[in-house]
């Protein structure tokens, strides 16, 4: 099941654990800047799950200096179908 929503905009939902932002279609830097907003705005009050086209390794130093923490989750897609990409777990250090 897709999602509709408008092209280059991020799409984001809320899971049991964590806050999830999707910005596989956005070219960079928006993903970082989606994210950075999610951040800064306030609309994460738990860990926040980016899904990617790519490793984000501009965003890490923005992480850590608004005191957030991150990982690479492996990905859990068993299907041939799946999409490519990755997903990095975000948490407000001390939380």
């Amino acid at each position: 099941m897709t999602c509709a929503r408008p092209a280059g905009t991020p799409r984001m939902w809320r899971t049991a654990d964590a806050v999830h932002i999707d910005v596989r279609d956005l070219e960079p830097p928006e993903p970082m800047i989606a994210i950075l907003r999610a951040i800064d705005e306030g609309e994460v009050d738990t860990a926040l799950i980016a899904h990617l086209d790519r490793e984000p390794i501009f965003l890490y130093p923005e992480l850590d200096d608004r005191g957030w923490g991150h990982e690479i989750l492996p990905s859990s897609c068993a299907s041939p179908n799946c999409e490519d990409g990755v997903m990095l777990r975000m948490v407000r250090w001390g939380s």
